[in-house]
């Protein structure tokens, strides 16, 4: 069977919500909506390798698990219909007046869930050494946006008016002049990006004058296994790109067989490369300042690998989805192109595709012992590929240490696609001496979510255990 193009994409986001923070970052940071001069250790890693040369602790080990932030934000869907109705199998929508409603809201709506999880976290800092750090993450990021055809097909299926006709014996609708797929979702834009990354970096004090001017360098290589990789989208000159390589855990069917077919159940590597990240921090007394290149790189996609072809929107067998979880029940839309056109998915080989390329900036000063206020902003860069921002990001903030075992962050987080946010975390050092410390923590995205039912960014940012140990010994500590 020949799924069309679209809902074949909606489906291979099931995984991704389930697992579903902007970019990378850690639970203690998260708040203060700045990471560029903030963070140290194996955190600092995708972010400013830089940041290894320093430490903010009085340790010059640190070791950490599960640390965790992820979000899903929402303009079709309020707070409460994200927490009750998203992943709800519960059919409500039935009427011509519910589905008209659901169809208004999700056409040129943004769906998006982005998460970051950082299975396990390495670092050793020395003065004269260095530093070095080494951390497993699993990446995800997942964006959807339908125009009005897409939204209407998904909710109203062959009731749609473009299926102009209807196969009695068969039961579809079909349309007696069908369009090409570049017209009918002209607008429509989707894309989709699991990995697990291997990461390591180094990074040492590359210029010093006394203690007040100080210049630091660093570098970090990742090796990345694909998941997953789902884009489709139109060029300004309205020209179809469209790849999918998914593994075989999240079960889609194109009908047509690939000479790059990966065979079996489960989460399978489909795809591997490499990325790099290169960064520079400079700090004159209590004020730093940072820059630092991310994700230069590609994947090799080389398992389960298409390539979209635009094909005729013919026909559609199914009247529409009940509900708003259209993870699950998008898998309930089937449509055909026409039987005259090839496959809407060619399967092939291989693919290589880019990383989403990004530039960072930012900078932090030290106010008192108490207070660091600090801003950052994330670049996109490159083209158009999976896991890329379509706007800048901005974010500035501020930490605030009232006693020694508790910190607070606060900020305000713009652009990328999501809005205005308004982060807070909170983080405890319940053990702090000269031998070891544990911290642990919680973070939200934006308190504006639990406030305000129009678009949310539910998220959350937690890590129970994160480890230093190891007194330094004339080590700098910022």
């Amino acid at each position: 069977m020949k799924k069309l193009l679209i809902f074949s994409l909606i489906c291979s986001f099931s995984y991704g919500v389930l697992f579903a923070q902007t970019e990378i970052s850690a639970f203690s940071a998260t708040g203060g909506a700045y990471n560029m001069t903030f963070l140290s250790d194996y955190q600092c890693l995708g972010v400013n390798p830089a940041n290894l040369a320093w430490t903010r602790n009085d340790h010059k080990m640190n070791i950490g698990f599960a640390e965790v932030t992820a979000s899903i934000y929402s303009e079709p869907l309020t707070r409460g219909e994200v927490f009750h109705d998203l992943f709800s199998n519960e059919d409500w929508i039935d009427t011509e007046s519910e589905k008209k409603t659901a169809v208004d809201k999700f056409t040129d709506g943004r769906l998006m869930g982005v998460a970051d999880g950082m299975l396990f976290g390495f670092s050793y800092q020395d003065e004269r050494f260095g530093g070095i750090a080494f951390n497993i993450r699993q990446r995800l990021f997942w964006s959807s946006i339908l125009n009005d055809n897409a939204a209407s097909f998904l909710f109203r299926g062959y009731d749609d008016p473009y299926f102009d006709a209807f196969n009695q014996t068969e039961e579809y609708g079909y349309s007696t002049n069908p369009a090409y797929a570049s017209t009918v979702y002209k607008g429509t834009d989707q894309h989709h990006l699991l990995t697990l990354e291997f990461s390591m970096g180094y990074a040492r004090k590359l210029w010093e004058i006394e203690d007040d001017i100080v210049l630091y360098g660093g570098m970090g290589i990742k090796y990345i296994i694909g998941y997953g990789g789902v884009q489709y989208y139109q060029n300004e000159n309205g020209a179809l790109s469209a790849f999918s390589a998914l593994s075989p855990f999240y079960d889609v069917d194109y009908g047509t067989p690939t000479p790059s077919a990966v065979t079996g159940e489960g989460l399978k590597k489909v795809g591997h490369g490499f990325g790099y990240d290169f960064g520079t921090t400079f700090r004159y007394r209590d004020l730093k300042v940072a820059v630092s290149l991310n994700d230069i790189g590609s994947i090799y996609w080389d398992g389960n690998v298409y390539k979209g072809n635009d094909v005729k929107v013919y026909k559609c067998e199914t009247d529409g989805i009940n509900n708003y979880n259209i993870f699950e029940q998008g898998e309930l839309i089937v449509t055909d192109n026409a039987p005259d056109d090839p496959n809407e998915w060619e399967g092939i080989k291989t693919k290589n595709v880019k990383l989403p390329i990004h530039l960072r900036g930012g900078g932090s000063y030290r106010i008192m012992d108490q207070i660091e206020v600090g801003a950052d902003i994330y670049i996109p860069l490159g083209g158009h590929v999976p896991g890329r921002f379509d706007a800048p990001i901005f974010g500035m903030g501020a930490h605030y240490d009232p006693i020694p075992w508790l910190q607070l962050s606060a900020g305000i987080l713009a652009g990328g696609g999501f809005g205005a946010n308004i982060p807070f975390g909170i983080t405890f050092i319940p053990v702090n001496n000269e031998k070891r410390s544990w911290s642990l923590g919680v973070a939200t995205r934006d308190l504006l979510t639990w406030i305000s039912q129009d678009n949310p960014n539910v998220s959350l940012c937690f890590g129970f255990l994160r480890f230093s140990f190891g007194p330094k010994i004339n080590y700098e500590k910022y």
